[in-house]
């Protein structure tokens, strides 16, 4: 196959399975020869800023001078963003090498058992481990799918285990309530394991105490062992102080706006000092800096254009709609226009609902080439916005009739990915 067809291939594959277990991804991994049992990890999950948190935790540790694996998702332009080494995403020659040896594996566990399958995602985190193994990085962050305790990532024993936050989504998979959701989330917290963890709410806070209790680990919370005690936007990014049991790092710049951008900010260099001195690997406050600096991260409040001003957000639930908001109101005085898609499987009438309320001009858009796309049907119960074919004609709506107003291009990762891939085509 080759590069396209490879692409093709990995999309072949179901997106979910009917057992939440790790049977499927474990035989897979056996059969390339358990990659996922050598080598350090950092694992990261929660609700928001895990992406982001991933990002800036792979930076600080590769401007130490390590060689750093990257496995996040979804992607953003290219496929190929899904593992990286150094920043750099998997070539298309190696995706292609990984995806003809995951087949190979594949038929030949085929051969003994006929009806044996994966998800795509299963399939996507196999040859990540194969991948990062056959590389030799000196570690790799991974970012978990879904939850944690019955992730496809979750078949690993880290060096660090990172909760950003737990807040609702994916209802549907980790239940209805914080609780339910801190329990999945919890699941990679392993026995010894130390783990870093944003300032969790009361229900999901009880949940991490007892599972860290449970398994004897070391617990690092923000705003508890560390924290930001200063922090103010500097261009179109923020410049803060970081402050924890060995003293302060003063004015370190981010390229990232967003109040709860300081959080994960913070999450990463705890994170990566956790790791170096468990590795006993000497990490220098510069490279700190260094690698804080660089953390740029795709489709997070990411300005796209100055004249006109566009902006484009990955927020994809309640509380990412929520933090988008509270950034919006204090990086812009003036009016702004939003345009919003949003997939059926979220809590649409909420999100849509906290956005007209807070902005004069919304739009609301399908998410394009999406087969879990908010129908039509489903948008024209939120009266409150006003709907458009697209998030192009909703653009040039905005372009006529408020030409000065600033374009914030929201609600999933999947539009801002696509209004990027235009945008920057």
């Amino acid at each position: 196959m080759d590069y396209t067809e490879s692409v093709a291939y990995i999309h072949s594959f179901p997106r979910l399975a009917k057992t939440g277990d790790h049977q499927r991804i474990l035989t897979l991994l056996h059969a390339l020869g358990d990659p996922q049992k050598r080598g350090h990890y950092i694992h990261v999950t929660g609700t928001n800023g895990k992406g982001s948190a991933a990002n800036a935790i792979a930076h600080i540790l590769e401007a130490s001078g390590l060689s750093v694996g990257l496995y996040t998702s979804p992607f953003i332009m290219r496929f190929n963003e899904r593992m990286m080494i150094d920043h750099q995403p998997i070539p298309d020659a190696e995706l292609v090498k990984a995806v003809a040896v995951g087949q190979q594996a594949l038929t030949q566990l085929r051969q003994a058992t006929p009806d044996f399958g994966v998800t795509e995602f299963e399939f996507i985190t196999a040859l990540a481990f194969w991948y990062f193994d056959q590389k030799q990085v000196d570690l790799a962050v991974i970012e978990v799918g879904i939850g944690g305790d019955t992730d496809s990532t979750n078949v690993i024993t880290p060096v660090v285990s990172v909760l950003t936050e737990v807040a609702l989504d994916h209802q549907k998979l980790l239940g209805d309530t914080i609780t339910e959701i801190a329990t999945h989330k919890a699941g990679i917290i392993k026995p010894h394991v130390p783990v870093v963890t944003g300032n969790l709410v009361p229900d999901a806070d009880a949940v991490v105490a007892a599972k860290v209790a449970a398994t004897a680990s070391t617990w690092l919370r923000f705003d508890r062992d560390f924290s930001v005690p200063k922090a103010r936007l500097h261009g179109w990014g923020q410049r803060l102080t970081y402050a924890d049991k060995d003293g302060e790092l003063t004015d370190i710049d981010i390229p990232l706006v967003g109040d709860y951008q300081q959080r994960n900010m913070a999450i990463a260099i705890q994170t990566a000092k956790v790791y170096a001195s468990a590795t006993n690997w000497p990490l220098k406050s510069q490279e700190i800096r260094q690698g804080l600096a660089a953390s740029r991260w795709p489709a997070r409040l990411e300005k796209l254009s100055d004249e006109p001003l566009i902006v484009i957000d990955g927020a994809h639930n309640p509380d990412g709609i929520k933090g988008l908001i509270a950034a919006l109101h204090q990086l812009f005085k003036q009016p702004v226009t939003v345009i919003a898609g949003i997939l059926a499987d979220k809590d649409y009438h909420t999100m849509a609902d906290a956005l007209t309320k807070a902005f004069h001009t919304v739009y609301l858009v399908p998410v394009p080439g999406n087969a879990r796309a908010l129908p039509e049907a489903g948008y024209a119960a939120l009266h409150e916005g006003q709907l458009k074919d697209s998030w192009q004609e909703a653009m040039a709506a905005s372009l006529v009739d408020d030409p000065d107003q600033p374009i914030i291009l929201t609600g999933s990762l999947y539009l801002a990915a696509d209004v990027r891939q235009t945008l920057r085509a």
